[in-house]
C-alpha cells in the first residue's frame, strides 16, 4: 500500500505570491470564466467582438473582474482574428 503526501503551505509562505485586486488590492478572489467585450476603434469604430468563455478571476470584496494571463492571451488571439475578420470582409 502506498501513501502519498500531500502538499501543504506553509504558514509562513510568502503572501506577495497571491494574485491582487486591481482595483482593491484584495488578495480574496474567485477564479470565473466569463464574455469579455473589445471594442475596436479607428477604421473598425463601431464594431465589437466578445470573447467568450475567458479566465478570469472575480474579486469577492468589490466584485471587479481581471483577465488571467490564459485569459489575457485568448483575448489577444480572438481580437486578432476579429480584426483580419471585420478587416476582409467589410471592404
Amino acid at each position: 500500500m502506498r501513501i502519498s503526501r500531500r502538499n501543504v503551505k506553509s504558514a509562513n509562505a510568502p503572501v506577495t505570491d497571491a494574485p491582487k485586486c486591481a482595483q482593491c488590492g484584495s488578495t480574496s478572489l474567485k477564479r470565473v470564466q466569463a464574455t469579455f467585450p473589445v471594442k475596436f476603434g479607428g477604421k473598425l469604430a463601431g464594431r465589437r467582438v466578445d470573447v467568450y468563455r475567458v479566465e478570469m478571476d472575480k474579486c469577492r470584496h468589490c466584485a471587479a473582474f481581471t483577465p488571467t494571463s490564459q485569459g489575457k492571451a485568448k483575448i489577444k488571439r480572438c481580437t486578432k482574428k476579429g480584426i483580419e475578420f471585420f478587416l476582409e470582409h467589410l471592404r
